[in-house]
C-alpha cells in the first residue's frame, strides 16, 4: 500500500485500520463523552508536555484554529507566497480571523527570520474602503470607491 502524505485526504485506510474504527468506543467529544477522542488528546498533550491537546480532524481546520488563537481582527499574518494556507485554505484567514495576509518570496517555500522582522517593521499606509462602497482590489494604491447600489459598474 502507498502512503502519500501530501495531504489528509490522499490516503485510504488499511483493512485493519477500518477494522480497528469500526471497534472504537464512540460518544459526543462536544461533551467531552467520546473515551477515543479524549484518550488521543490526553496522550498528544502529554507528549508535547502541555496542560491539554484539541483533536482536530483535518490540517486545514487546525491551521484555521491555529490563525484565530494567535491574532485579532486586524492583524496580519505574514507567509510565504506558495504556503498552504493561503493558496489552498480559500481565504479562511480574512474570513476565520478577520486577519490579512504579508506575502514574502521564499526559497523552496521557506521564510528567513530576518525576512519576517524586514515585513513587521516595514511602513504601511492602510486605505480602507469608505462604509458603503467598495474598492477595486485590483492595486495596491488608492482608488475611488463605487457606491454600493452600482458595484458591477466597476467590474472590468
Amino acid at each position: 500500500m502507498m502512503i502519500d502524505l501530501r495531504s489528509d485526504t490522499f490516503s485510504k485506510p488499511t483493512k485493519g485500520m477500518l477494522e480497528a474504527m469500526g471497534k472504537a468506543k464512540v460518544g459526543d467529544d462536544v461533551f467531552g463523552e467520546d473515551p477515543t477522542v479524549n484518550e488521543l488528546e490526553h496522550r498528544a498533550a502529554a507528549m508535547f508536555g502541555m496542560e491539554a491537546a484539541l483533536y482536530s480532524p483535518s490540517g486545514t481546520m487546525s491551521n484555521q484554529i491555529a490563525i484565530k488563537a494567535h491574532t485579532q481582527p486586524g492583524d496580519e499574518v505574514i507567509c510565504e507566497f506558495t504556503s498552504h494556507v493561503y493558496q489552498y485554505e480559500g481565504g479562511g484567514i480574512a474570513f476565520n480571523s478577520g486577519a490579512s495576509v504579508q506575502l514574502l518570496q521564499g526559497h523552496l517555500g521557506k521564510i528567513t527570520a530576518e525576512q519576517v522582522q524586514a515585513m513587521m517593521l516595514a511602513p504601511r499606509r492602510f486605505a480602507p474602503a469608505p462604509r458603503g462602497g467598495a474598492r477595486p482590489s485590483r492595486s495596491t494604491k488608492w482608488a475611488p470607491s463605487w457606491p454600493m447600489e452600482r458595484p458591477s459598474a466597476g467590474r472590468t
